[in-house]
């Protein structure tokens, strides 16, 4: 074999070998790239193609088809017996004997289905901030005015006679009122939203203590100096204290509640300016917040009695500190 010229690949030779037709040819053609392919050498370097053995049938025979409408039908093909199973399986396994039985429970009774869904609105049980039987007795203690019509203090009237002093009247010992009536101030801003039934509830029941004759109910928005009423926002004006030196009571958060991007909120010198209004006309208020004493401002219970209207107030409490 003579040396590889440069440039010429084995990939050259073969495709250009493939192009001849003659053995002649193909080893011409190998002689020009560099190759010495004496003349059938290439159809002994490739290995014979190999092919399939051919059924022992003529010719004759493989032309010829089944005759479809004879009652010979070709045989149908089956499978080897190793391939076969046997019919019961569970035949070669053992079986396993039962350690214990148990009886079967009593049978249960079919569930009812849910009810289905109806457009008809269901009020939901509500659970009041206030213990319910102590209600009326929490709203004498903040609403009543101690008058001195009880029975005769006798301690004092035996200092005044001890003392020389003459006796004009007899000292009688201070009991509670609710004949002075009361006006109650319902916040109906956004931070009191969420306790809008327990003030409906609590304002049904301090008519049911007191008498609706001596109830006055106004309605505001964060503060009662910005329009206050007994009806609808609209219909709010400015803010009147009573004359007649009635309790005052406000069922209000004070500008506590409410979302951070409520700009409306009361503030503190707007409460400070309604307490000066209500102690003006000679009056004296209360106020009942559900939220905990440790969110309350230190101003809140320093400008006025602020009472907690949650389930912890108690009646023998909340007298304490009223006027």
């Amino acid at each position: 074999m003579t040396p590889v010229r440069p440039g010429i690949w084995i990939s050259d030779v073969v495709r250009a070998l493939g192009a001849a037709r003659t053995d002649s040819e193909r080893a011409q053609v190998a002689q020009l790239l560099g190759f010495d392919l004496a003349a059938g050498a290439y159809d002994d370097a490739l290995p014979p193609p190999v092919q399939p053995p051919l059924p022992d049938v003529t010719f004759s025979q493989a032309l010829e088809e089944p005759d479809l409408h004879s009652g010979d039908e070709p045989a149908a093909w089956t499978a080897p017996e190793e391939w076969s199973e046997p019919t019961d399986v569970l035949a070669e396994l053992p079986l396993l004997r039962p350690v214990q039985v148990e009886p079967t429970g009593a049978r249960q009774e079919p569930l009812e289905p849910l009810a289905r869904p109806t457009s008809e609105r269901v009020v939901l049980p509500h659970l009041p901030l206030l213990v319910p039987h102590w209600t009326s007795a929490i709203i004498r203690a903040l609403l009543a005015r101690q008058v001195c019509e009880g029975p005769v203090d006798i301690p004092v009237l035996i200092d005044t006679l001890a003392h020389g002093r003459p006796v004009t009247a007899l000292p009688r010992q201070p009991v509670p009122t609710l004949r002075y009536g009361v006006q109650v101030l319902v916040d109906r801003g956004t931070g009191m939203q969420p306790f809008r039934r327990d003030q409906d509830e609590l304002v049904a029941r301090i008519r049911a203590v007191v008498g609706p004759a001596l109830v006055e109910v106004g309605y505001f928005s964060d503060v009662p100096q910005r329009g206050t009423g007994p009806g609808a926002r609209w219909t709010r004006t400015t803010y009147q204290p009573p004359k007649n030196g009635r309790r005052i009571l406000l069922l209000s958060d004070l500008g506590l509640g409410g979302p951070a991007e409520h700009f409306h909120r009361g503030t503190r010198e707007e409460w400070e300016d309604f307490v000066g209004l209500v102690r003006q006309a000679g009056s004296s208020a209360v106020a009942l917040s559900p939220y905990p004493t440790i969110r309350w401002a230190r101003w809140m219970p320093r400008l006025l009695p602020l009472i907690s209207w949650d389930r912890t107030t108690r009646p023998s409490r909340v007298g304490e500190g009223l006027p």
